[in-house]
C-alpha cells in the first residue's frame, strides 16, 4: 500500500496528469507499464515510429537530437533538455499514434519510468471520459508551451543570422 501511495504522489504531480482525479491517477497506474533502463541506455531513438508515452517514476534522462549539418564528430548531437522524476514525454507520439519520434531520450541515471500506450489510454477514455479530456487538454498546454518557445528560439536564430550575414555583406 506503501508503495501505491507514493506512486500517486508521484503521479499527482505530473504536469500532463494535472487535475486528474484519484481514481484516473489509479486507472493511469494500471495500464502503465513499469521499464527500468541503466544510465547511457537508449530508451526512444529520434525517427523511430512510438505510441506511447513516458513518465518518469525516478531518475533523470536526457533528451536529445541530431544536428543535420554537425561541424566536427563530437557535435552530432545537441543536448536539449534533461528531465527527472515527475516529468512525462513522447507525448505526441501518444497523442497521434504511429508517429515518428523527433528526439532520442537516453538514461542519465538508474531510471524506472512507466510507459502508456494510446490503445491503452483509449481503454481509460471509455471508462472516464472526463479525466481522459483532462489529460488531452495538458497535452495540448505543453506542446503549445514547446511550440511558442521554439517560435522564439527560431526569431532570435534568425535575427543572430541576419546581423551575420549583414557584417559578411559589408565586408565584401
Amino acid at each position: 500500500m506503501a508503495d501505491l501511495n507514493e506512486d500517486l504522489k508521484i503521479l499527482s504531480q505530473v504536469r500532463v496528469l494535472k487535475g486528474v482525479s484519484d481514481a484516473g491517477l489509479k486507472q493511469m497506474l494500471g495500464i502503465a507499464r513499469e521499464r527500468k533502463f541503466s544510465p547511457g541506455q537508449e530508451i526512444i531513438q529520434e525517427g523511430e515510429t512510438g505510441n506511447s508515452m513516458f513518465i518518469i517514476k525516478q531518475g533523470e534522462v536526457t533528451i536529445s537530437m541530431a544536428i543535420t549539418l554537425p561541424l566536427s564528430e563530437r557535435d552530432r548531437e545537441k543536448v536539449l533538455v534533461h528531465l527527472g522524476t515527475g516529468s512525462n514525454f513522447g507525448e505526441v507520439a501518444f497523442v497521434f499514434g504511429q508517429e515518428q519520434r523527433s528526439a532520442t531520450v537516453s538514461a542519465r541515471s538508474e531510471v524506472a519510468l512507466w510507459e502508456v500506450s494510446s490503445m491503452d489510454f483509449e481503454k481509460v477514455i471509455g471508462e472516464n471520459l472526463k479525466d481522459g479530456l483532462l489529460i488531452f487538454k495538458n497535452i495540448a498546454q505543453i506542446v503549445s508551451g514547446r511550440l511558442k518557445k521554439a517560435n522564439q528560439d527560431v526569431a532570435k536564430l534568425t535575427t543572430v543570422l541576419s546581423v551575420v550575414l549583414s557584417k559578411v555583406e559589408r565586408g565584401k
